[in-house]
Order: C-alpha cells, then sequence, then structure tokens
C-alpha cells in the first residue's frame, strides 16, 4: 500500500485548507449555528467556484475525471473545522450514483447543477424505525409508470434538497433507483434536526407518480448501485471521521497539556495521559483502514470488504475517541457551545448513521463467509 499523497492531491490539500482557514474558525461556526443558517453557504459557493464538487465525476459529465480519492481531502477537512454542508449526503450518496446511472437525460439536467453548487440532493431509504408508520410501497401502474406510498427513513438536508435519490422495490420485487423532484406534487418533507445539528428530516409520499424517465437504475444493475452508494458513503464517513476525531483529539491534548491541578498539567497524570494514548490509537487505526479503502478505490478494486472495515472502525473509534475527548475536558466539555461538544456531536452521528460497529461487523462476517464459501467451492470444483 502507497500512503502518500501525488503532488497534485497535496496541492490541492494545501488550497483546501486555506479556504476552510479563511472561513471556519471557531468563532464563525458559533456565530452560524446561532444564525440558524443551515449550510456555509461563503464556503459552499468557494468550493464550487474552485470545482471542488466536480472532481469525482468524469469528464463527459462535466467533471474533472478525478475520484472519490481526492474529494475525500474536503470531506475530511470538514471533520476537521464542521461547517455544515452537505458534501457527503449531496455530492457522494446521492450524485455519484447518478453518474454511474444509464439514465443520460438525468445526468446532463442534474450533474451540472450539483457541480456548480446550485443544486443539493439528498438520499432516501425505506424507514426501518420502531414507530408506527405508513411503510414506503412502490405499486407498478404499467411498464414504465410507478406510484409511491408512505414514508422514507431519516436524509441528510431534506429539507434543504431540490432533488431525491430514492430506492424502492416495486410490486414485482424489482429494485428501482429513482431520482425524484423534491418538489413533485405529493411530496413532502418532515423536517428534523441530526445529532450533529445539521438539517434533515424524512420524506412521505402521497400519490407520487414516475415514469421510466426518473429511474436511474433497474433490477440487478439497480442492486449494484446501491450496494456501490451504500460503500461509497461508507469511505465517505471514514473521512469526515477521520477528521473530527484527529482534531477533537488534538484539541483535547491542548487542554491538558496547559490546564493544571494541584500544580501540574492534567497531560502528567498517568490516568489521563493512558486514556489519550487509547483515543490516538483508535484514531490510527480508522486512519489506516480509511486510507486502505482510498487505496481499493484507486485501483479500481471492489469496496465489499475495506469500506466495511472502514465503516466498522467510524463507529468504534467514533465511540471511544469522542467520549475520551470530551472526559478529557472535564466540566467545560459538557458546554453545549464550547467547540470539543461539536466534535463528540459529529462523531456520534457519523458512528450511527448507516449500521453501528455490531451491525456492520456482522454484515462483514457474512460477507467474509460467503467470500469463503465460494472460494473452497472453487477448489472442491
Amino acid at each position: 500500500m502507497d500512503f502518500s499523497f501525488s503532488e497534485e492531491q497535496l496541492a490541492m490539500k494545501d488550497s483546501l485548507e486555506r479556504m476552510f482557514n479563511d472561513t471556519c474558525s471557531d468563532d464563525e461556526i458559533k456565530t452560524l449555528a446561532q444564525s440558524g443558517e443551515p449550510i456555509h453557504r461563503a464556503l459552499w459557493s468557494h468550493l464550487a467556484e474552485a470545482g471542488i464538487f466536480a472532481t469525482p465525476f468524469a469528464e463527459e459529465d462535466g467533471g474533472l475525471g478525478l475520484s472519490l480519492v481526492e474529494f475525500c481531502l474536503a470531506i475530511e477537512l470538514q471533520g476537521r473545522f464542521l461547517p455544515q454542508m452537505p458534501l457527503v449526503s449531496s455530492i457522494v450518496e446521492s450524485a455519484l450514483p447518478i453518474s454511474q446511472g444509464s439514465n443520460e437525460d438525468i445526468k446532463k439536467e442534474v450533474l451540472k447543477k450539483v457541480i456548480d453548487g446550485s443544486h443539493i440532493l439528498c438520499a432516501a431509504r425505506k424507514y426501518r424505525g420502531v414507530q408506527q408508520a405508513k411503510q414506503l410501497a412502490c405499486v407498478s401502474k404499467g411498464a414504465d409508470d410507478w406510484a409511491l406510498q408512505g414514508r422514507t427513513g431519516f436524509a441528510y438536508y431534506a429539507s434543504l434538497a431540490d432533488g431525491i435519490v430514492l430506492e424502492v422495490v416495486d410490486d414485482s420485487a424489482e429494485v428501482l433507483l429513482v431520482y425524484l423532484d423534491a418538489n413533485k406534487e405529493g411530496v413532502a418533507c418532515v423536517q428534523q434536526t441530526a445529532i450533529s445539528g445539521e438539517p434533515a428530516g424524512y420524506f412521505e409520499f402521497s400519490d407520487v407518480s414516475f415514469s421510466s424517465a426518473s429511474v436511474i437504475a433497474r433490477g440487478a444493475r439497480a442492486q449494484e448501485l446501491v450496494a456501490e452508494q451504500r460503500h461509497t458513503t461508507w469511505v465517505a464517513l471514514a473521512a469526515l471521521q477521520t477528521g473530527i476525531l484527529d482534531e477533537g483529539l488534538k484539541r483535547a491534548a491542548t487542554y491538558v497539556s496547559e490546564r493544571k491541578q494541584f500544580g501540574r498539567t492534567l497531560g502528567s497524570f498517568q490516568a489521563v495521559s493512558q486514556q489519550a494514548a487509547d483515543a490516538y490509537m483508535e484514531v490510527e487505526s480508522l486512519r489506516s483502514v480509511y486510507w486502505r479503502s482510498l487505496e481499493d478505490i484507486q485501483e479500481g478494486e471492489d469496496l465489499s470488504v475495506s469500506a466495511a472495515v472502514a465503516k466498522y472502525w467510524v463507529a468504534q473509534a467514533g465511540h471511544k475517541v469522542a467520549h475520551a475527548s470530551l472526559h478529557l475536558h472535564g466540566g467545560i466539555g459538557q458546554d453545549l457551545e464550547y467547540p470539543i461538544h461539536r466534535y463528540f456531536l459529529w462523531a456520534k452521528q457519523a458512528e450511527r448513521y448507516l449500521g453501528s460497529a455490531d451491525v456492520i461487523a456482522r454484515e462483514l462476517g457474512n460477507t467474509l463467509l460467503e467470500s469463503s464459501n465460494s472460494k473452497l467451492a472453487e477448489l472442491c470444483l
């Protein structure tokens, strides 16, 4: 594995760091949060003008022809500074599946607006919670026409979305990956707020009709795209969580190096230093598996294992390091307006989204078992 970035990637990282440093001081982020502004519009505009949103898309789609590896540089910096922006939900989770689908009309209509920053997308899925709710249903009304009823699950930035990328299964058990206008008749968004403070929500559909013109992919190809969507989102969450935990732990280290008790800095106490050391090892474990998944992306390898391992560590390290960084700050860490508390909340949101550590470990075990059985079957032939 090669963990070094190219000169071009390093130049891009330096440019991005200047943008984030110039617009995302603690005071600026706090002011934006208190204002109720749902996204950091100034930084969003800067990134769009710099062509950052074009990074992971092919040149024929108006992109730069790079990859998710380069775009993760921006996502990791979002984790370090915590500006509210739908980098993961709009670009990775929603626009990338559109670009990988076969519906050229949707690509032409949507991707250019995503790349120039004028269009925000979100990804929605079937509701899997414990509340009583009308489940999402897709009823076929003909060979190329369907109607949607019911509600979706949690979706990042749903309340701001111009478009929705939605996974559904119709009444003939065919999987469809669909793009819908969020302002389409019969679509209602119930606004929520994520643990991180970011805008979110879910959608309720009331006899929302759509045709094959809205279908990104169907059948086996739709299933492949849904799997790819999940894997790339896991990698993007690993990038975000790496930035969150690394910066949060650095702030904790600075705090215990300066704060004194009984005439000694807190960091000189063995219990404190051991807790910080354990948290550091968790962060580095996450970073290693995150980079491993980036290597697979760079080499065009299957992400099913490396992305799952990365998401496992997003949850595992997220839980341990977020709590350690908060606890090392003592009482001030409980102040909702103190910066470290934002890092704690963002880490907890990334930890839970699209699978807890236990859920991912079970899925990963099943994947490895299937792969082992497949190889064993080949040897027996």
